[in-house]
């Protein structure tokens, strides 16, 4: 592995630039707060000019993007400019009549976030979500929206009621709904051990690194959304790339299609499509080939580092790059957004990608 490139962070399904703060709307499931103040602001492409296509979230650090929205509009702004391509995320719980109703020459999204009731445990509200959604048929620049419902807490906000709720307001405005359980890293448990936050796992599972729910639960939300006729995707970047149109989820998450639920995805058939197809030409920084393998065991479960592989982590089958080169989980994300393959190689854990993506300017 090269030396690594901090000057820029990935994390998520995003490069993400912005701005930490201090003060956010403190939600108790929050895991960002954990984090060190973190502040980006160098442009994808001046790193490497490929990197104009990959998906930008604006101010996903700890503070929400309305709660610093001069800010958020200059990042927007600057991207504008640099002529950036792919899809630019706010996710947002706050008060969206803060954001100027200007256009922007960006593929622009507006991901609302909601728990889906009022609790103690989150620090925005219902009334609050509601209004948001109202704006979108008043504003003259329609940009892409959607609906953030996550985090699914056991017992908390995984009602029947409360998730019917979310399905017919997602119906009324015609939005798509993305939706995960509670992530429960060993940070995340201590902190809500030290501060008297009584979240719980689903029962038969424990904390970790997987966002899960039970399949009760999750059968619910897909009955729902047939029943609403609502599409609701497990997988963030699953639900920007149906939105926004593109020839398929720019994580690859196809090659585990039944633990993502791609069988009943509006983007399965384009996904596999763009899966089966012989990838003749890809450009990487590094040396590498690309294998047509089967029964390609995920890194994640060979190395012990996920608390619940399942079936499909041992079964990955398809076009794989593999390279000798170690790498970092951010060098696999990227390589997923440019090329649509999973990888096979060492990795470790980094925000940051290898140095070897930096461009020699002239």
């Amino acid at each position: 592995m090269d030396k690594l490139n901090k000057k820029l962070y990935f994390a998520k399904s995003f490069l993400m630039l912005g701005d930490a703060k201090e003060h956010c709307y403190n939600c108790s499931y929050c895991r960002v707060k954990l984090d060190d103040l973190q502040s980006y602001h160098m442009l994808p492409s001046e790193v490497n000019e490929r990197f104009r296509q990959v998906p930008v979230a604006v101010n996903l650090f700890y503070c929400d993007p309305l709660l610093q929205v001069e800010n958020t509009v200059n990042i927007l702004h600057q991207l504008e400019k640099d002529g950036h391509k792919g899809p630019v995320v706010i996710v947002t719980k706050g008060d969206f009549s803060l954001f100027p109703d200007i256009l922007f020459d960006l593929d622009l999204h507006i991901a609302f976030s909601t728990f889906g009731v009022n609790s103690i445990y989150d620090g925005s509200t219902m009334e609050r979500f509601e209004n948001n959604l109202k704006q979108i048929k008043l504003r003259k620049n329609n940009y892409h929206y959607s609906i953030e419902f996550r985090p699914i807490c056991y017992g908390i906000n995984d009602s029947e009621e409360i998730f019917r709720k979310v399905f017919a307001l997602a119906k009324e405005y015609g939005l798509a709904i993305g939706y995960s359980g509670l992530q429960g890293k060993k940070e995340s448990v201590q902190y809500w051990k030290e501060n008297n936050i009584e979240f719980k796992p689903y029962p038969g599972y424990t904390f970790g690194h997987k966002k899960i729910i039970s399949e009760e639960k999750q059968e619910l939300l897909f009955n729902l959304s047939k029943e609403y006729n609502v599409p609701i995707f497990k997988k963030t970047s699953c639900l920007f790339s149906y939105v926004h149109n593109l020839e398929r989820d720019y994580n690859a998450h196809y090659y585990r299609p039944n633990e993502v639920g791609c069988y009943d995805c509006p983007m399965k058939e384009k996904c596999f499509a763009f899966k089966e197809k012989k990838k003749e030409r890809v450009e990487l920084p590094f040396e590498f080939e690309i294998l047509e393998k089967q029964d390609h065991e995920c890194i994640l479960k060979k190395t012990g580092l996920c608390n619940f592989p399942t079936e499909d982590c041992s079964h990955i089958s398809g076009q794989i790059i593999k390279t000798d080169e170690k790498l970092t989980t951010s060098d696999v994300r990227l390589i997923k957004w440019l090329t649509g393959m999973t990888v096979d190689a060492d990795f470790i854990e980094s925000p940051y990608i290898s140095d070897c993506w930096q461009e020699k300017k002239e």
